[in-house]
């Protein structure tokens, strides 16, 4: 079984780097799909933004009519006090032209804190928009990585999957199936390596009898973890391969 699990241990050297490749494939897309994400929200709270700022600045507007209603009122009142004729009149003007100072001076205050209110929000606004503008162009640069990357990518694969197709005509069907099968089950790793009676795969110790079969490299059949179920294999002293 040697020459087989030194095949596979290849065949599985093959996939965990295509599996790398992937994985980089769609971090990157991951990359790219939560920026576009965040531009998104950062687009709608631009959005309402601008609703808010157009509100103030129309509130801002009617509050600036109300204060030239006001002094035009206390103008024209303040002309006719020469005109009055008795107490009366004279109390009921001064009433009116009070009135229209306090409406004047109530607006005044009430344009100055809509005002600031309006300076914060097109703060925000403009902060707002230097991310976008910034995360825009992180996206562009993304997206050219991702493209011109890809093609690099798919070469690297079809070269990787002709080495492996290459190599299966090495091991038997029912093995290599086996091998896919258990892959498949667990992260991608069919085949592990035993240390010091310990399964690489999964960390936990295997039966002594099966490791001391491994060492020798007596047994006739591949022999795996009675834990993960992965295919083992165990090296000599130089880091090679042994017979299983």
């Amino acid at each position: 079984m040697i020459s087989t699990l030194r095949v596979l241990e290849r065949i599985q050297r093959i996939d965990l780097e295509i599996r790398t490749i992937e994985d980089e494939e769609k971090r990157l897309c991951k990359t790219i799909e939560d920026l576009e994400l965040e531009l998104k929200g950062t687009r709608e709270a631009i959005i309402a933004i601008e609703a808010e700022t157009g509100a103030l600045k129309a509130q801002i507007m009617e509050i600036d009519e109300k204060i030239r209603e006001s002094q035009e009122r206390s103008s024209k009142d303040e002309k006719r006090l020469n005109s009055v004729k008795n107490d009366r009149e004279l109390t009921a003007l001064t009433k009116e032209i009070n009135g229209a100072n306090k409406s004047k001076k109530q607006g005044e205050q009430d344009k100055t804190s809509l005002s600031a209110k309006l300076g914060e929000k097109e703060a925000l606004f403009n902060a707002r928009q230097d991310l976008l503008n910034g995360r825009e162009e992180e996206l562009r640069k993304l997206a050219g990585e991702l493209e011109a990357s890809r093609s690099g990518w798919k070469e690297a694969i079809d070269a990787k999957l002709k080495s492996k197709d290459e190599l299966k005509s090495a091991v038997a069907p029912e093995i290599l199936k086996k091998y896919e099968l258990i892959r498949s089950r667990r992260s991608g790793v069919g085949l592990a390596l035993v240390k010091d009676e310990i399964c690489q795969g999964c960390f936990t110790h295997i039966p002594q009898q099966v490791y001391i079969m491994l060492k020798r490299g007596t047994d006739q059949e591949l022999q795996s973890c009675p834990h993960c179920h992965r295919l083992l294999h165990v090296e000599d002293d130089k880091g090679q391969l042994e017979a299983v």
